[in-house]
């Protein structure tokens, strides 16, 4: 009994020492000097969600309130901004303050219709203020919706011995004039496919685009590269439950791996589906022999085969070389010496 509970105790122990640290580091990290929450207004779609889903009408302004609250004894300063949704190279909504990010179908985005009163504050010893943003809609109507996120950053500009981590909180932004289902977008369209340099890999990007004013999910995505007039398939990628932003572009990597690029003409297939709906492209690109010879050398990823090797090679091509000469030349000898051998052996039975 005693040894069981000796086992028990000490089983408990262990679990303890492994659980703890992992508690107070969590609170550590979490625990940025502040936190935010959405205050919802009469404008909110689904009063369900802790994010902005708001109801505009062309040219009525409104008003978003988010409350800061400090959860520290010394001040700390946080500022604010919008910032639009795009999607990612992952085939995930992000969001960036990057116009250049931004597709060309998305007219009139996030950051251009809301704009903060107060792009910093100072909340003092536990203390709760009150952040307004205003939202002006277009005056004319708009078709699904707008997605973007209001952000809040420690504002570590004064003090010029402090690391930013850039670690903020976000709150989801999402404007209709409607609130119809906004995930249910049917397009899909292929802009372009190239070969480049990317992150130091040698890739091929295919840029795809959902030009509705609609989420894309869950899409399933099999793409093929071969060269044109071959049917063998030198790259395969296959995802799945990618998400595509309203208005939102991005590129669909393929990695070349340690391959050496040839130049040549090459033919990118894509198939598509999310359930409900399916697309089939075909995109030809060209590799000229100057692109192949700059992915070769300039990629960060390539098989380098050390001096050493090169020569241990050549030496031991040498060396094999050398080694079946002389047994070629034994065995002819050989066989010199064994018809010599029959010869005077005929000789002698013929006496």
């Amino acid at each position: 009994m005693k040894k069981n509970k000796l086992i028990y105790l000490t089983l408990m122990i262990i679990w303890f020492l492994f659980l703890f640290p992992n508690i107070v580091l969590a609170e550590e990290s979490s625990n940025l000097g502040y936190t935010v929450s959405a205050v919802l207004n009469g404008k909110q779609i689904d009063p369900n969600k802790n994010y902005f889903y708001v109801q505009t009408v062309p040219g009525e302004e409104q008003v978003l309130k988010v409350k800061v609250k400090s959860t520290q004894k010394e001040p700390i300063k946080v500022k604010m901004y919008t910032t639009n949704a795009f999607t990612g190279n992952n085939g995930t909504i992000e969001y960036t303050e990057d116009k250049r990010l931004l597709d060309t179908t998305l007219s009139q985005p996030i950051s251009s219709i809301v704009k903060v009163e107060t792009p910093s504050l100072t909340v003092e010893k536990y203390e709760e203020k009150e952040v307004l943003f205003k939202v002006t809609p277009p005056e004319d109507s708009y078709k699904g919706v707008k997605m973007g996120a209001l952000v809040f950053e420690k504002d570590d500009s004064d003090d010029e011995k402090q690391v930013s981590s850039k670690f903020a909180y976000r709150i989801g932004l999402i404007t209709s004039e409607t609130g119809d289902d906004y995930k249910d977008s049917k397009t899909l369209n292929i802009l372009d496919a190239k070969s480049t340099l990317k992150r130091g890999k040698k890739m091929i990007l295919a840029t795809l685009q959902n030009p509705e004013s609609k989420i894309l999910s869950e899409l399933e995505i099999i793409a093929e590269v071969r060269e044109k007039g071959q049917e063998t398939v030198l790259k395969k990628r296959k995802v799945d439950n990618y998400m595509l932003a309203p208005n939102s572009k991005f590129d669909f990597e393929m990695d070349w791996g340690t391959r050496s690029v040839k130049a040549g003409t090459y033919i990118l297939t894509m198939n598509a589906n999310n359930g409900y709906s399916e697309w089939s492209f075909e995109k030809e690109f060209e590799i000229t022999a100057e692109q192949a010879k700059k992915m070769n050398e300039e990629s960060s990823f390539k098989i380098i085969t050390p001096i050493w090797i090169k020569g241990a090679t050549i030496l031991c091509f040498i060396l094999m070389g050398i080694i079946t000469l002389s047994l070629l030349v034994r065995r002819k000898k050989m066989e010199i010496a064994w018809k010599k051998r029959r010869k005077k052996r005929k000789k002698k039975e013929g006496k």
